[in-house]
């Protein structure tokens, strides 16, 4: 077969994949008081440290209202603490609290033991090729991407 024709099963296959990883990641969820969503912002705070709105928004993709919404709801159940921005006086800094580290160390930690069985499927070499597949079409459709400040219309 012709790789494009590869490549493109590969791409139908990313929607289906997103879907059940994302219930996935909902059903591990279950019981911590933590969406998906908020998830997303503990895991960008727990790899970059304290972040404004506006930086998280712009890691994830996502619009500044979106997040700050997430980060309200993070606020309220005490996994995040706002903190003083040095760069600018009406936005915040958010850094896990050690409820949220605890938290979200724990939702990893659930969430490798399901990596771990299925990286049995896999040599290390299948890994880093399919991880290099999707890096470089990622690079190739950059231009795609929506600024979270600056949404192109449709």
């Amino acid at each position: 077969m012709e790789k494009s024709v590869e490549l493109y099963e590969i791409i139908r296959l990313i929607r289906p994949v997103h879907r059940r990883l994302a219930r996935a990641v909902e059903a591990k969820l279950n019981g911590t008081g933590v969406t998906v969503g908020m998830r997303a912002v503990m895991e960008v705070l727990s790899e970059a440290g304290p972040l404004s709105v506006p930086d998280t928004a712009r890691t994830l993709f996502l619009a500044r209202q979106q997040i700050q919404l997430l980060m309200n709801a993070l606020e309220e159940g005490e996994f995040v603490e706002r903190g003083p921005n040095p760069a600018h006086k009406r936005s915040p800094l958010f850094c896990l609290s050690e409820r949220g580290r605890s938290v979200f160390a724990d939702i990893r930690a659930s969430e490798n033991d399901e990596i771990e069985m299925i990286c049995e499927l896999f040599t290390v070499q299948d890994l880093k090729s399919s991880q290099q597949v999707l890096c470089a079409m990622l690079d190739h459709f950059a231009e795609y991407e929506d600024d979270p400040d600056r949404p192109r219309p449709f």
